[in-house]
């Protein structure tokens, strides 16, 4: 035995003082404690999933079982995936091809009508098309037919300017275009235009009947708030604005009775409650109809009649019609131009 494993030894019969280990080596073959799997796999677990990175999922932990009956733990790093992409990756890599817009505007031309919507989703491009006056001028023509009672603003020689060009085309397709003709044949309950206020109220009194029209309007927040953050107003954009549409979000309640009914003016109120029963007149043939319209524009429907409502009440009722702005009965004022300028 060598005279320092002499010395070695003799330390150890002794007692330990602070010394020894404030002075001891330090061990070269430690594993830091950072690095121990057993505090990496604790540190691993505490953390919640929304703490972890993408690359903390991809490592995976071995457990070895040693021959004493302890167990130890190691990371076993998991090799990458050369062909897995990663979003990093795949936002940077071009994906798909790039059309130019002519191959849009050919490709529109093989569109229907009520699949423009669809084709305006796919990507920018196909949107900036229908946003094109060529796009509705090619969709007109190519369904386009000379039936009777087409009204003379959508026939092709009136139909040349941009301003309301695409309101004008899908008005002129519920008069030709069958898919969309058979649409204004489905009939809806009155009850559908509560809260919307009224814009306008008129009768045409026949020979055998009269004829009410409602012109009713969903008041739209987003719509009054761009209209009061623009002050400033460009000609020349507004007569170029092919998705211009003054009826836009209105509707036109249409009620023939069987006689005149003395009517109150309702222009500016909120329709909150409609009631649809049997009439009382003779053999239960036809129907009644009350309207009760108030100030407010909330949307509360439980409202009796009050002090600040005005009732409509028609009976004997003949038939009920509810008008969006596309339908061919829809009353449209054919001097549009006084839309152009917003008012104050």
């Amino acid at each position: 035995m060598s005279k320092k494993s002499n010395k070695r030894y003799l330390k150890t019969l002794g007692d330990l003082t602070i010394n020894d280990f404030a002075n001891s080596p330090v061990a070269g073959n430690r594993v830091k404690k950072s690095n121990n799997p057993t505090v990496v796999l604790k540190r691993e677990l505490d953390k919640s999933w929304d703490e972890k990175q993408d690359n903390d999922f991809e490592d995976d932990f071995d457990m070895k079982r040693n021959e004493d009956g302890t167990v130890s733990l190691a990371i076993q790093k998991v090799k990458p995936d050369t062909h897995k992409i990663t979003i990093s990756q795949r936002n940077n890599d071009s994906e798909g091809n790039n059309y130019p817009l002519d191959v849009w505007f050919l490709i529109s031309e093989y569109i229907c009508p009520e699949d423009v919507g669809i084709f305006g989703a796919i990507c920018k491009t196909s949107f900036e098309v229908i946003c094109s006056s060529r796009f509705w001028f090619n969709l007109y023509r190519r369904y386009y037919k000379n039936i009777p009672g087409l009204p003379q603003n959508l026939k092709p020689e009136r139909l040349v300017r941009k301003y309301g060009l695409k309101t004008n085309v899908i008005r002129a397709l519920y008069h030709m275009y069958p898919q969309f003709v058979n649409r204004t044949l489905k009939e809806e309950h009155p009850a559908s235009l509560k809260n919307y206020q009224c814009q306008l109220l008129w009768f045409n009194l026949q020979e055998k009947n009269c004829i009410y029209y409602f012109k009713l309007k969903r008041f739209n927040w987003k719509s009054a708030q761009s209209r009061k953050e623009s002050k400033q107003v460009n000609l020349l954009e507004i007569l170029e604005d092919i998705t211009a549409n003054p009826d836009e979000d209105c509707r036109v309640l249409k009620v023939s009775c069987l006689h005149f009914n003395p009517v109150e003016s309702v222009v500016g109120l909120t329709l909150k409650s409609v009631s649809l029963t049997v009439s009382s007149a003779p053999m239960f043939l036809y129907q009644r109809l009350q309207l009760i319209f108030s100030s407010g524009i909330g949307s509360s429907s439980k409202l009796s009649a009050g002090p600040d409502s005005t009732t409509v009440i028609l009976d004997p009722v003949i038939n009920i019609k509810i008008l969006d702005w596309w339908h061919p009965l829809y009353p449209v004022n054919r001097n549009g131009m006084e839309e152009l300028m917003p008012k104050d």
